[in-house]
């Protein structure tokens, strides 16, 4: 159960993407299960649920420059609680 704690999380984006679907473009990262978009105004917070122990912020970045989204926070979260009792008792929905 450690390392399930250990490996869950996932990483924080608040970005402006302009015209763009950033949670489109988001999923197609490679080691994202799900994107979570919030925010009305140019600020949009994505929060991207990876696979175990994946570490996606590079190409994140990658995207965000590609696409010329301007970035104001890029992090990665640890795993609470929740996403532990969600992986172990929804594997298939993560």
């Amino acid at each position: 159960m450690l390392g399930k704690i250990r490996q869950a999380g996932g990483v924080e984006l608040e970005a402006k993407v302009g015209n763009d679907n950033g949670e489109e473009q988001l999923k197609k990262i490679p080691g994202v299960r799900d994107v979570v978009t919030d925010g009305e105004d140019d600020w949009k917070k994505f929060s991207l649920r990876v696979e175990s122990g994946a570490d996606v912020r590079e190409e994140v970045f990658r995207l965000a420059v590609e696409r010329h989204w301007a970035v104001r926070e890029l992090t990665q979260r640890r795993g609470t609680l929740e996403d532990v009792f969600v992986e172990l008792t929804h594997p298939d929905q993560i």
